[in-house]
Formats: C-alpha cells, sequence, structure tokens
C-alpha cells in the first residue's frame, strides 16, 4: 500500500498543475465541502485559488483554517464586483497548465481532475474537456436528476446547432470543465457584459474562434439546487443576455423557435439523468413561476 501511494505522489508531481478557480460571496454552509473535495482529488497536483468577495458570514475563517493546513489551498478575500470579475482574477493568479472552474455551492466527485487531465494529454486537438453533473439539495442529498455536456461535437461550425438543442442549458457543464490555460487566455477571460451567462459567452466564443471542445459522458460534480441559484433569481437577465448571444452568432427567430421545442425534446430525451416526462413538467413549471414571481409562492 505505501509503495502504491508514493508512485501516486510522484506520478502527481511530474504531471501538469491544476488550478481551480472557486469564486465565492457568503457561501459558509457549502464552503467546506467544495474545497474538500478538491484537495482530496485522487489527482493531487492541484492548486485551489479562491476568491472570496469580502463575505459577511464564516467563508472567511474557513478558508484560514483550510489553507494553515493545506499549503495548495490559497485565498484573498476583498470587495468586488461580482462572480466574473472574480473568476478573472483567479485566473491571473493562476499557475498552472490546466485550469477549472467550481461554483462554492457544488462539489467534485474524486476522479474528477484525474479523470480530465488523461483526456486532455491524449487528445492534443482539444483546448478542453467537460462532463456531466447531478443534482443535490443543500444537504447533498442526490435529487434523481441531471445534466449534461453536449455529447456531439463541439467546434465552430456546430454552433447554431448546440444553441437549438441544448434547451436552456450551456452546452459545456461549466464546473466540469477543464482546458490549457495560456491558450484558453489568448481568447480573453470572461465578459463582464454576460454577467449571467458568462459560461455560455465564454465557451461559444472560444468555439467561434477554431477551438474544439471534448466531452466525457460521466458524472465529474455535485450541483446544488437551492433557493438562492442565481437562475431563478436573475432569470429576467438571463433571457436579455442570452438574446444577445443569439445576435452574436446569428440565431434567427426560426431557430429560437426550433430550439424551444424540437430543441427541448433533443435536450430531454439526450439527457439519461432526466426526470420523468410529467414530474419534469411539474417541476418545470414550478420554476417557471418561481421566475415570474422573483422566487415568491
Amino acid at each position: 500500500m505505501e509503495a502504491h501511494l508514493s508512485k501516486t505522489s510522484q506520478d502527481n508531481r511530474t504531471r501538469p498543475l491544476v488550478s481551480i478557480i472557486v469564486a465565492t460571496y457568503n457561501r459558509g454552509p457549502f464552503l467546506e465541502r467544495c474545497l474538500g473535495s478538491i484537495l482530496t482529488q485522487t489527482y493531487a497536483n492541484v492548486e485551489c485559488i479562491v476568491v472570496d468577495g469580502a463575505s459577511q458570514d464564516e467563508s472567511v475563517a474557513i478558508l484560514k483554517r483550510l489553507a494553515a493546513s493545506d499549503s495548495r489551498l490559497k485565498f484573498i478575500s476583498e470587495p468586488d464586483n461580482g462572480e466574473v470579475y472574480a473568476v478573472n482574477k483567479g485566473m491571473d493568479l493562476a499557475t498552472g497548465e490546466i485550469v477549472g472552474f467550481q461554483a462554492s455551492d457544488d462539489f467534485y466527485l474524486p476522479d474528477a481532475v484525474e479523470q480530465s487531465v488523461e483526456f486532455l494529454l491524449t487528445h492534443s486537438e482539444y483546448i478542453g474537456v467537460a462532463a456531466d453533473a447531478s443534482y443535490v439539495d443543500e444537504k447533498g442529498n442526490d435529487l434523481g436528476r441531471g445534466v449534461i455536456t453536449y455529447r456531439g461535437r463541439m467546434a465552430k461550425e456546430t454552433i447554431k446547432r448546440l444553441i437549438i438543442a441544448r434547451y436552456k442549458m450551456c452546452p459545456v457543464c461549466h464546473g466540469s470543465f477543464f482546458g490549457w490555460r495560456k491558450r484558453l487566455l489568448k481568447h480573453g477571460k470572461l465578459d463582464p457584459e454576460f454577467s449571467v451567462t458568462p459560461d455560455w459567452e465564454f465557451y461559444l466564443r472560444i468555439l467561434k474562434a477554431g477551438e474544439q471542445i471534448g466531452c466525457l459522458p460521466r458524472i465529474h460534480y455535485k450541483y446544488t439546487a437551492h433557493a438562492d441559484m442565481g437562475a431563478v433569481k436573475y432569470w429576467a437577465k438571463v433571457e436579455m443576455q442570452r438574446a444577445r448571444l443569439y445576435e452574436i452568432h446569428g440565431i434567427t427567430r426560426w431557430d429560437v423557435l426550433s430550439r424551444a421545442t424540437v430543441g427541448r425534446l433533443m435536450s430531454y430525451l439526450a439527457n439519461p439523468y432526466r426526470t420523468p416526462f410529467l414530474e419534469g413538467l411539474g417541476r418545470e413549471f414550478k420554476m417557471w413561476y418561481a421566475q415570474k414571481t422573483g422566487g415568491r409562492t
């Protein structure tokens, strides 16, 4: 056992350093679970960079305690202008050859980094790779559903198909993405103009520039569903920014109609973690009502 662990540690030291950026603000109840999932990865050659927006809860105390026991965790805590600015700051601080992004209320499966690095090392044509996520509640209990990264080819010539076939979802599960940092930075960082859809804009911009993103058809992280999720709180802004992306990528009204009908069905059928049809309709109605009423019941 000791010899095996020693070999694993040696392998990790000679393989690419992976920087994982975590932007956070007042996510104390979830933060330690997220960071623990990073620091206990089977691929140990990671640095975890936490950019905290001057949280007023227990977040900073958690960060100080964890950083004192593991030098791979680095953090700053200062006021910022939101998640996009925090992630971009983290990209400036990152030193790894490979970079990934995780929300502080979500958490990885143990081998997510290892599997992603293996893919990138053996598929040099891809700038990055992403996998799937399953939904959990605030306590980490499985909700029996999930979301996938698009299964087909993700490249410049498939952008319109990606938008149509991915109803309400980014083609790439952001929390599962890992990519070559210097190649990514050639295309810029997250765009603050897309404050609630930065992942959509970022990945579509990369594809439009001629890059390709790969897919690992397996769950790599747990996505926490809770009342404070931005997708519910800022739905009107999401729709406005998505309309702007339609303009940028030449999506017509007919394409939008196709997305809401055929694309919706394609997205549902392609998802192996989908919920039963009627149950899914009921949940969508509840989400729609929450979005229209600002979360009021």
